[in-house]
C-alpha cells in the first residue's frame, strides 16, 4: 500500500495544470449561454459500476495515487493528489482530497460522505465518488482545468498586466462570459442550497474549470463534518462566521457576493490593501466593498444583496439566479474591463 504522501514510482512528479479550450463567441452568444445547462461532463464517473449496492466506502486496492496536485482548497483540508479509481475491468482519473488524520475515523465524515456521494451528477457540482478510510481521502471526478481564481487571472489582461493579481495571456475573457460563470456558480449553489447542503469555502479558488469553461463547485459540504459545524475565518466568510464559526446557507449567500467581486476584478483578493484584521473589524461593523468603476450598477445590486450585515436579509440563490439572468438578457454593458482600476488590486497581504 503506498504511504500518501509519497509519489507512486514511475510516474513523473508533474504539477502541471490543463486548462481547457474555449471557443470564442459573441456577448450575444454567451448571454443565451446563461440558459444552457450542460447535462454531462467529459466522463459519466457514476458510469463505473461499483457493485450492486453502491457504498461510498472504496477500497484500498482499488485506488491508486499518481501525482501531488497543488492545493485547490483550503488548507485545513490538506493536500489533493490525482488518482486512478478501478472496478470491473474499468478506470477512471480522480482527484483524491487527503482529510486531517485525527479525522479520518469520524463517523461524521463518513456520514457526510455518504450524502454527497448520492448526490446525482450535476453540471455545476464536482462529483463526488467516496471515501477511503485507510488512505484518508475522499474522491472526487477529476476536473483538468484548474480554478476559475487562475483562469481569471491569466485570461484578464492581453500583454504585461499593470496591477499584481493578473498574469500575462495571449486572449482577454469577454464581459458576457464572466456574469455567466457567476451564473453557474449560482446555479450550483442553488442545488446545494436546495438540499440544505452548506458549501462553507465558497471562494473562486474551490471552483474548477472543465471544458468550454463549465464551472464546477469543489470541497462543498465538509466543514461542518471536519471542523465541528465551526469554519475558519476568511475574506469570503459573513459577518457571523468571522465571530462565531458558525456556517449556514445565508453565510454562503454572502461568500458568494464575494465571488461575483472576484469575478469582475479577474481575481483580485477581497477587500483589497487591508489586513484580514483590519477586514474583520470592518465588517462587523457593516463595512461593504465599494462599487468597481467598472462594474454596472445592476451588478454591483446583486453583489451587495449579498452583503446585507442580517443573515435572514441576505438573497437567497433562486433571488441571485434571477437577478443575473435578468441582466444577462439585455444588451447594454453591465461590465466595462477597459475602465478597470489600474493598480488598486494589487494587494498581497494575507488571506
Amino acid at each position: 500500500m503506498l504511504r500518501r504522501h509519497e509519489t507512486r514510482p514511475g510516474f513523473e512528479k508533474s504539477e502541471k495544470t490543463v486548462f481547457g479550450e474555449g471557443r470564442n463567441v459573441s456577448n450575444e452568444e454567451n448571454d443565451n449561454m446563461a440558459y444552457e445547462m450542460i447535462q454531462s461532463g467529459d466522463r459519466a464517473y457514476t458510469s463505473l459500476k461499483l457493485g450492486t449496492s453502491h457504498s461510498p466506502i472504496i477500497a484500498p486496492e482499488n485506488v491508486t495515487f499518481f501525482t501531488r496536485l497543488g492545493s485547490i482548497g483550503r488548507g485545513d483540508f490538506g493536500g489533493v493528489w490525482k488518482g486512478e479509481l478501478r472496478s470491473n475491468q474499468s478506470q477512471v482519473d480522480v482527484a483524491i482530497r487527503q482529510i486531517p488524520d485525527q479525522v479520518t475515523n469520524s463517523t461524521n465524515v463518513l456520514q457526510a460522505v455518504k450524502v454527497l456521494s448520492e448526490l446525482p451528477d450535476l453540471p455545476n457540482i464536482v462529483k463526488c465518488l467516496g471515501y477511503c478510510q485507510e488512505q484518508g481521502g475522499i474522491l472526487y471526478e477529476f476536473i483538468p482545468g484548474g480554478t476559475l481564481l487562475t483562469h481569471l487571472q491569466t485570461t484578464g489582461v492581453q500583454s504585461q498586466p499593470t496591477y499584481g493579481n493578473l498574469k500575462p495571456k495571449m486572449v482577454r475573457i469577454d464581459e458576457g462570459s464572466l456574469l455567466n460563470l457567476a451564473w453557474q456558480i449560482a446555479k450550483g449553489m442553488q442545488y446545494l442550497a436546495s438540499k440544505k447542503i452548506i458549501h462553507g469555502t465558497l471562494c473562486a479558488h474551490n471552483v474548477l474549470l472543465a471544458d468550454r469553461k463549465q464551472c464546477k463547485l469543489s470541497d462543498y459540504g465538509l466543514s461542518s463534518s471536519l471542523f465541528s459545524g465551526r469554519g475558519k475565518p476568511t475574506r469570503w466568510s459573513s459577518p457571523e462566521t468571522m465571530v462565531t464559526g458558525e456556517q449556514s446557507t445565508e453565510g454562503d449567500s454572502w461568500s458568494f457576493g464575494i465571488v461575483l467581486w472576484e469575478i469582475v476584478t479577474l481575481g483580485a483578493r477581497p477587500y483589497p490593501k487591508m489586513t484580514f484584521d483590519t477586514v474583520q473589524k470592518e465588517v462587523a461593523n457593516g463595512y461593504q466593498m465599494p462599487r468597481p468603476r467598472h462594474c454596472g450598477q445592476e451588478v454591483y445590486t446583486v453583489m451587495s444583496g449579498c452583503w446585507e450585515k442580517e443573515a435572514t436579509s441576505r438573497s437567497n440563490f433562486h433571488q441571485i439566479l434571477k437577478s443575473l439572468e435578468r441582466i444577462l438578457e439585455k444588451t447594454h454593458n453591465y461590465l466595462s474591463l477597459n475602465d478597470l482600476d489600474e493598480g488598486l488590486y494589487a494587494s498581497t497581504l494575507d488571506m
